[in-house]
């Protein structure tokens, strides 16, 4: 019981910061730098924004910083739960949001002509069933599947009995993950940058679960050099596997992007977090800042493109429409985590798991 009243409240804040810096970044920069993507084409068009763009352009890196706190609270709360308990826990985690988000992202992209009703509906199931590949109703989608790719690794070992060798088997994710990145660069490995079924497979992204998986084992078990070594030279894969996406995000907009900024933001965001767990961050206020993260990330981009290309042709300051819009999305997101996303788990508590209240 004393161990469930345990709260990261550093880790929330971090992980709401990483979510607005997501959202900062599509809002300032990715709508007019990159015209093809699908939340350029929900604004309608806006005017170029370079000078907003020099300082919200590596916001993007706030993905990264998702994934090495997922590794974090992942293994933290499958250490004393059974595989039925965590797979239950994930799903009522991930889908409530999912079903509430993406209907609404879909009539939108009906209702401005990006889509017709039978992409719309593929695209709706698709996004609602979890579907690994695409296409979605919104791009943010892609993280998902990776994120499931490591929740059934862990619940693998749950159910084999073996969560004892979480360690291990994260070593062997961030090494492979690691040594891919090393080997990206001299081997021109850049055909496969993006490769879909690279980041399914966590050879991608690797590196940061196991960063969050050793901060969890320093913090609650014990701070080894084995272990800071092992942090380091993954933190050290997650930095190339930065580096490999400003390539990618520079082809993208076809200017060079900097390398600096986003591995500084990344490398700062980590040091935080790790700090923040030596804090007394137990106010319930921060739970639930953390909970409007994951909303937030599904519902800004494409509905509040939508926004912000409205406001911004109606003669509203640009600044002035990313900041109203982005107050909009959080509201929104926490009217998702407090209201809509609690009615969705009990109705799942009486359909899909009626056997737990059935057992109590």
């Amino acid at each position: 019981m004393a161990r469930e009243k345990i709260t990261f409240g550093g880790v929330d804040i971090l992980r709401f910061l990483a979510a607005v810096l997501v959202m900062v970044y599509h809002y300032g920069f990715w709508v007019w730098a990159y015209p093809d993507g699908i939340s350029a084409k929900a604004t309608g068009g806006v005017p170029a924004q370079p000078a907003i763009g020099a300082w919200v352009g590596s916001g993007w890196v706030g993905v990264q910083v998702f994934f090495v706190i997922s590794g974090f609270v992942i293994a933290f709360s499958a250490e004393n739960s059974t595989p039925l308990r965590f797979f239950e826990a994930r799903v009522k985690r991930l889908a409530p949001a999912v079903w509430i988000c993406a209907p609404v992202t879909a009539a939108l992209l009906l209702a401005i002509d990006l889509s017709w009703p039978t992409d719309a509906v593929v695209r709706l199931v698709r996004t609602a069933l979890f579907a690994p590949y695409g296409p979605w109703v919104d791009s943010v989608y892609w993280t998902l599947g990776i994120e499931i790719a490591f929740y059934a690794i862990v619940w693998a070992l749950l159910r084999l009995g073996r969560f004892h060798l979480m360690e291990k088997v994260a070593i062997v994710i961030g090494l492979v993950s690691t040594l891919f990145w090393c080997l990206y660069y001299p081997l021109r490995w850049s055909d496969f940058a993006e490769t879909r079924w690279l980041q399914l497979t966590l050879v991608h992204h690797g590196s940061f679960f196991a960063v969050g998986v050793l901060i969890w084992l320093m913090r609650f078990k014990a701070v080894t050099a084995s272990r800071l070594v092992l942090c380091l030279l993954f933190l050290g894969g997650g930095v190339l596997q930065i580096a490999s996406s400003v390539v990618v995000h520079s082809i993208k907009v076809g200017a060079a992007m900097p390398y600096m900024p986003p591995i500084l933001i990344f490398l700062c965001a980590i040091s935080l977090m790790a700090w923040s767990l030596k804090l007394d961050l137990s106010w319930s206020g921060w739970r639930r800042l953390g909970l409007m993260t994951y909303p937030l990330y599904l519902i800004h981009d494409v509905i509040g493109a939508a926004m912000l290309g409205a406001m911004v042709r109606a003669g509203v300051p640009y600044l002035l429409s990313m900041a109203v819009v982005a107050a909009t999305m959080i509201a929104a997101s926490w009217l998702v985590a407090t209201e809509a996303e609690p009615r969705v788990r009990r109705l799942l508590d009486h359909t899909v798991f009626r056997y737990r209240l059935k057992a109590a």
